[in-house]
């Protein structure tokens, strides 16, 4: 499978949005993006302290809420 590189605006979009969404939402607004490969960037921002801090407890309960809907 071949990599697809991350647009400027893309991972300023990322930024903006990462603490208020969940992966699931962040799918829907990146087609094409796997759960994976979003993930594995929020890691390299963090790592390069784009990010810093952590989700909002409201994202964290509806990302827990959309993972008891899958199983």
């Amino acid at each position: 499978m071949r990599r697809k590189g991350w647009k400027i605006y893309e991972e300023n979009l990322l930024l903006q949005n990462y603490k208020t969404m969940t992966i699931k939402e962040l799918m829907k607004l990146f087609p094409g993006r796997t759960e994976d490969s979003i993930n594995a960037k929020i890691k390299r921002l963090k790592s390069r302290r784009k990010i810093e801090g952590y989700r909002d407890v409201e994202t964290k309960d509806r990302a827990m809420h959309q993972r008891r809907k899958e199983i």
